[in-house]
This record gives structure tokens, C-alpha cells and sequence, in this order.
């Protein structure tokens, strides 16, 4: 197996004491943390909404896949346009990223682990992330990708894009939509809010493809058009995607091919021993 070495910056690992075990990598510009072990299956592990690969939730599901279970987990740091960037999204920057700039990068990431010797990958991602995973498996699914494992991923609705847009940011969605669309791609707009910023500086083309109405969005969508077996993780407290079993239910989308994990008790960032739980479920999809 080659090793994942890539981007490594070895003198200031050993400088650092850290409980987790990863190594930094990188590819193609793009960022990422490679929790090592042996075997020539990987798991993809794709963090949420503007947040990055350090938090607690992806942390802690690689380390114990990779520790406790003994698979290599490779989890990506979404650019948003800025490599090397560290932690949540600053909201004070000029935003230039899109929405579907998550599906390249997840091809390349992909890519990546397949040159890397890896004939096996199993996907996962949290919240948003799953959406955008999801979007991706719907375009479409290497061979080497076998399973995917989604972590309260999101729904979409384009119905209430516009009424939350307008309780949040106290603006009309509609306007600023039809602004951005007659200007330039790289032109600068202020708006009022931006995914969940506030007075935010966000590039036309950003934010159209933010809130153009396009049902990708939607992880229960896009599940119709994924043809590898998908294992969905929900927490019966979770109130970021409250609506996500009972739509699963009302379109059908639960079958022979997508099962659904609810964890009794958990919330959206399935915290303490519900991150075992979403641990094993990943184990899983790799055992299978």
C-alpha cells in the first residue's frame, strides 16, 4: 500500500501533542486529514455547513473507525475557495464559494484514495455534507465507492426557502436572487444574510448557486438516483433535520438499499456514545 504522505508536515505533528492520530495531506491545492491503518478498504469522512474537518463529530467517528476498527478514514476539509484555512468559515470574508463546489472536491478526494492503492472506498458525511455526498453518488458512483454512510444529512424544501430567508434575515429572498443574477459572476453583493451570515459579502454567482431553487439539494431527492447500498443516520432529538425520517417515509425512499439508523436520544452532532453508534454503522457498511 503507498502511503498516504502527501502534504505531510511532519515537524510540526511532532511539535504538537494532540489526542487525535491524524496526518495532514494534500491534494490538488485541497486539505485533508489522513487517520492511518492498514487494509485496502478507506472510509471518506465530509464535515457540514461552513464547518471544517477538526470538529468534534469528525474527530471523534475517525478516530474510533480508524482505532478502535482498524479502517483508514480520509476526511476532507471543504476549501470554500480558501486552502489551508482553519476552523468554521469566517463570516467576514468576501464569500466565492458554491454550494456544488463540494461535489469536485469530493471526486478528487475520491480519485486521490483510489491512486493511493484503495479498491474499496466507503463515503460518509454530516448535515449538509450528506446533502452534497449524496448529490454527488446521484451524478455519479465510481466502482471503487461501495457504501455510503449519510449522518443527519439535510433536506431541502424550495418551498420554505424564501419564508426562512425572510424570518432570519428579515429580507426578501426573491429580490436579492433576481439582483444577483443580473450581475456579473464575480461581482461583489452586501446582502443580509448568506447561508447563516449576516451581512454578508457574497459573489453574485455564490449566491445564486446558495439559493437557486435545484432539488440536489435535497439528500431524499438525489437518494432515488444512488445505486449503492446507503445507511442513514438520524437522532430522535435532532431539530436541524427534525423532518428527515418522516420524509425518508412519505417518498418512498427506505428499501431494500437505504436503511435508516435512528438513535434514540441523539441530537444532530451525536455526541458521546452516539458517536460509537454512527461509528459501528460505518463499520458496517465497510463489513458488509
Amino acid at each position: 500500500m503507498k502511503a498516504l504522505v502527501s502534504g505531510l508536515f511532519a515537524a510540526s505533528l511532532m511539535a504538537t501533542s494532540t489526542a487525535w492520530a491524524q496526518t495532514p495531506v494534500t491534494h490538488n491545492g485541497l486539505d485533508a486529514d489522513f487517520y492511518a491503518a492498514d487494509g485496502d478498504t478507506a472510509v471518506l469522512l465530509l464535515h457540514g455547513t461552513l464547518a471544517h474537518n477538526r470538529m468534534e463529530i469528525i474527530e471523534t467517528i475517525s478516530t474510533l473507525v480508524s482505532e478502535d476498527y482498524g479502517y483508514p478514514v480520509l476526511a476532507p476539509n471543504l476549501s470554500y475557495q480558501l486552502p489551508g484555512r482553519e476552523g468554521m468559515l469566517d463570516c467576514g470574508i468576501t464569500h466565492t464559494h458554491k454550494d456544488s463546489d463540494a461535489k469536485a472536491e469530493v471526486a478528487q478526494w475520491v480519485q486521490y484514495l483510489t491512486d493511493q492503492g484503495y479498491s474499496k472506498i466507503v463515503v460518509s458525511a454530516h448535515s449538509r455534507g450528506g446533502a452534497q455526498l449524496s448529490a454527488y453518488l446521484a451524478d455519479n458512483t465510481p466502482a471503487e465507492v461501495t457504501a455510503a454512510v449519510l449522518i443527519a444529512p439535510a433536506t431541502y424544501d424550495s418551498t420554505q426557502t424564501a419564508p426562512s430567508y425572510a424570518t432570519r434575515f428579515n429580507a426578501d429572498l426573491a429580490t436579492l436572487l433576481s439582483e444577483a443574477k443580473s450581475l456579473s459572476a464575480e461581482t461583489v453583493m452586501t446582502v443580509p444574510g448568506f447561508v447563516y451570515c449576516e451581512n454578508a459579502k457574497v459573489a453574485a454567482a455564490s449566491f445564486v448557486d446558495y439559493y437557486e431553487t435545484r432539488d440536489e439539494r435535497d439528500t431524499v431527492h438525489n437518494l432515488k438516483s444512488v445505486d449503492i447500498p446507503v445507511w442513514i443516520v438520524a437522532g430522535s432529538e435532532d431539530d436541524v433535520v427534525a423532518d428527515l425520517p418522516a420524509k425518508l417515509e412519505a417518498e418512498g425512499a427506505l428499501n431494500d438499499q437505504v436503511q435508516l439508523v435512528m438513535l434514540e436520544g441523539a441530537d444532530h452532532f451525536f455526541r458521546d456514545l452516539y458517536a460509537d453508534d454512527v461509528a459501528l454503522t460505518i463499520v458496517d457498511a465497510v463489513e458488509m
